[in-house]
């Protein structure tokens, strides 16, 4: 499922004020941010959970998940669904809230560069690489990177 290392398209979106993008493949659909409900005990990272095509879909905000202060849901505010790899080799689909989407564009091999970890708490460890679009870094999110590990296996269990 993984593109990070060659050419592909990617889906833009801004997230506490940057610019974020996720591969294609990745995407299942992309609905309005409306309709969210909170679930009791989800770790403070997700939004909660919304529904789409009859199911039940958790939802991480990503600003949250950046370490970025909680935004206000907006009009322009939208829930990526993507798919997420489980620990036992299924898929199940997870939702990403983000401030607004910008767009579809394509990014060749020799754009994406690596993430540089600064430390162990910085939002590098979601990421997968970046590259710079309009003279900005766009980082490239990965949904599997994005849930932890005891959560994941949570999530496929319950969602999967």
């Amino acid at each position: 499922m993984e593109n990070i290392s060659g050419a592909g398209k990617y889906l833009l979106f801004l997230s506490g004020g940057r610019k974020f993008a996720v591969a294609f493949e990745y995407i299942k659909s992309i609905i309005v941010a409306g309709g969210l409900y909170k679930i009791p005990e989800f770790p403070y990272y997700f939004a909660g959970a919304c529904m789409t095509d009859g199911k039940t879909v958790p939802v991480i905000d990503s600003r949250l998940r950046f370490g970025f202060p909680e935004g206000e849901i907006t009009d322009r505010s939208c829930i990526i669904i993507a798919y997420a790899n489980g620990e036992s080799g299924g898929r199940f689909e997870i939702g990403i809230l983000t401030d607004t989407i910008s767009v579809m564009t394509d990014v060749s091999a020799e754009d994406i560069q690596p993430c540089v970890p600064i430390s162990k708490e910085a939002y590098t460890r979601y990421l997968k690489g970046v590259f710079i679009r309009d003279g900005e870094p766009c980082y490239i999110v990965s949904p599997d990177l994005m849930i932890n590990d005891a959560d994941r296996k949570s999530a496929e269990e319950i969602y999967g």
